[in-house]
């Protein structure tokens, strides 16, 4: 039985995490600290990739206790988060209501330190390049689910990549400072853990060749040809065999790389650069080709429609294999940052087709999805997934490119990237972080004075001020606000943000025929932006149109299912069916809602309202409470003045509901 030990006090001591090749916990000082079972060294594992990511109590409940029953794998979960904040400390972990998380502070793992080593963020010395290159993730664990050995292959598998990435790194350095022994070190075990990947063989027959070692690299070479024609049938690319040409011999003899490495790039004048790879028919009937080369030949003319989209032209990406494992490698070697795979299987009358979107840089599945239809209209089908694929691409890249964003260096960060991490802030509605938007919109601004999206989110961050109460008086907010998107729309007529972004301030300001106006061009210029429809809903609801205002909100919702402002989405659905008197589908809407944000207040008010119309005032009450915990200043003046261009029948109720349910006429 093992023994806790607790070694830990104070709210800023970090501690150090080992998954690769088991699992080591250590303290700041170096003792090794102890958790009591497998299954809570599995939780913190599964918490600390990435850290601060928040998961529901039912999900990890299910994930390591799937053999109990819902209490007890409740039960045991609770027991297991306790013996985290023993070990490291009471604020380590936080759980609000259903959801839980690690504080990213308290934890340094070594796999992001791998991750940092991969991007060229940090250098981590040859040791560490070895174990990461043969130690598994959490060696020796056996997953106590079907959940858990999928995240744990998945993990597994994302950590080889990264261990590759960061080798390659190393390896360049190495040559560059003459340190060819330790690169020819490295190379060859990377080599080791992965004869298939002829990239791999190519870094060591450089190696070689900058060490002055022809014949070993000659020896390489014919070992590379005949691992590859034996195992998958196949040549050495025109690239791998143009290293022991002459020139290029001479050149590697005096230290250097024969041929530059592609970069990966991630965004090229504004634009995301993406390769679809060919998409795998799994059904075994050769005659079923043509429908995954239709998939793929439609997404790249969709996401070629899409002006933020450079798209490898289908020639370049068609060369390329279409499995998962190689996609990273195939963007390398297009020089983009993401790759598209899939596969296709057809059975009787179904037809299943998986998709992942994998980013190059830590070779990393940033998006997944399975779909599975009936195959009556195969071509009707086939529209139908093409839509939600291109859809989803889109939504999860401008996701990734926010999150990457925020995680560099301010230093490192281009005009373009300060926009992004801007909008990163914005997006997590708080004081601030809206104010720390602002700032780097102000500074991306300072750069590059003409680039239109910084006003947008300028604009947009004015929204958030006034509509999260974040300002006493919304009224020069608002119009501020206005101002610079109006200069957005100068800069760039063309950016649907831009558009978006002064449509919701119209919609505030009551000028609803020119918020409509803008909204709808928003939809069109970019009809997977699923808050531009989601706006739209807004600017509807206030126009008396709530069956049109839900249709907006179900597209947007689909489009984006982890959209930061999906709580919002809800509360406007609630609104809408409350105007509509469906009461309990209100209700419903809203308790979703208040589930998605912990900090947010208009989900609050549309439950109260619900559950007053449903007669449980002292339901209502405790939502109001709720409410008024996040926000003191809340009152029915407050509320009136956001919402005084609502139509009056809709406006009157609800403010009745409120002050049925507590709220006062003034803070």
């Amino acid at each position: 039985m093992k023994s806790p030990m607790v070694g830990l006090c104070g709210n800023s001591t970090a501690v150090e995490l080992g998954l690769l090749g088991g699992f080591e916990l250590r303290g700041a000082d170096g003792p090794v600290l102890v958790l009591p079972t497998r299954k809570a060294e599995m939780l913190l594992a599964y918490l600390s990739l990435p850290a601060g990511q928040a998961h529901s109590r039912d999900k990890l409940a299910a994930l390591l206790w799937s053999d109990r029953q819902d209490a007890q794998a409740r039960g045991s979960l609770r027991n297991a988060l306790a013996a985290l904040r023993t070990v490291l400390g009471p604020d380590a972990v936080r759980g609000e209501r259903d959801m839980v998380e690690i504080e990213p502070a308290r934890i340094h793992a070594d796999i992001d330190r791998l991750a940092a080593a991969a991007a060229g963020e940090a250098v981590v010395d040859d040791a560490f390049l070895q174990l990461a290159l043969r130690a598994e993730l959490l060696e020796g664990v056996v997953p106590p689910s079907e959940g858990f050995a999928e995240w744990l292959s998945f993990e597994r598998t994302r950590c080889g990549g990264l261990a590759a990435g960061a080798a390659q790194r190393a390896i360049a350095a190495h040559e560059q400072a003459g340190r060819f022994p330790a690169a020819i070190d490295l190379a060859q075990r990377l080599v080791a853990r992965d004869p298939l990947r002829e990239h791999s063989q190519r870094l060591l027959i450089r190696s070689y060749l900058a060490a002055g070692e022809h014949s070993r690299a000659s020896a390489q070479l014919q070992s590379c040809r005949e691992v590859l024609a034996r195992e998958l049938g196949v040549a050495v690319s025109d690239e791998t065999a143009a290293l022991l040409q002459p020139s290029n011999i001479v050149r590697g003899a005096v230290g250097r790389p024969a041929t530059p490495l592609p970069a990966v790039t991630g965004v090229v004048d504004g634009r995301f650069p993406v390769a679809v790879l060919p998409f795998a028919n799994l059904g075994g009937d050769r005659e079923e080709d043509f429908i995954a080369e239709g998939f793929s030949e439609d997404i790249v003319t969709e996401l070629s429609r899409r002006r933020e989209f450079m798209v490898i032209a289908r020639q370049s990406s068609a060369l390329f294999s279409g499995r998962p494992e190689t996609a990273s490698a195939a963007a390398t070697e297009l020089s983009v940052r993401y790759a598209l795979t899939g596969s296709l299987r057809r059975a009787d009358a179904r037809l299943r087709v998986t998709v992942q979107l994998i980013d190059a840089l830590g070779n990393r599945c940033i998006w997944a999805q399975r779909y599975d239809r009936a195959i009556a209209d195969i071509f009707t089908v086939q529209d139908e997934i093409v839509a939600s694929i291109v859809a989803s691409v889109d939504a999860e890249v401008r996701h990734d490119e926010r999150e990457r964003a925020a995680r560099k260096l301010p230093r490192e960060l281009d005009a373009w990237e300060l926009f992004h991490r801007g909008l990163w802030h914005v997006y997590r509605f708080t004081r601030d972080d809206v104010l720390a938007g602002e700032q780097l919109f102000e500074r991306a601004l300072e750069r590059v004075p003409d680039f239109a999206l910084p006003h947008a989110g300028l604009a947009y961050a004015a929204f958030v001020k006034a509509i999260w109460y974040f300002v006493a008086d919304p009224k020069p907010a608002i119009a501020a606000g206005l101002v610079h998107a109006e200069q957005a729309i100068l800069l760039d007529s063309d950016s649907a943000f831009a558009h978006f972004a002064i449509g919701r301030l119209l919609t505030l300001s009551g000028d609803l025929d020119r918020a409509l106006h803008h909204l709808a061009l928003a939809v069109d210029l970019n009809p997977s932006f699923a808050q531009a429809h989601f706006g739209l809903a807004q600017a509807q609801i206030y126009a008396a149109r709530p069956a049109q205002a839900l249709a907006s909100i179900a597209i947007a919702l689909r489009l984006s299912p982890k959209d930061p402002l999906a709580s919002m989405m809800l509360t406007l659905s609630s609104f809408c069916h409350y105007g509509m008197a469906d009461y309990a589908q209100a209700e419903a809407d809203a308790r979703r809602a208040t589930q998605l944000h912990r900090r947010e207040i208009w989900s609050r008010l549309a439950l109260a309202a619900a559950l007053v119309a449903l007669d449980r005032i002292d339901e209502a009450k405790a939502s109001v409470a709720e409410a008024r915990g996040i926000e003191p200043s809340l009152s029915l003046d407050s509320f009136s003045r956001l919402v005084a261009s609502v139509p009056q029948e809709l406006r009157m109720r609800v403010w009745a509901g409120l002050k049925a349910a507590g709220i006062a006429l003034q803070s």
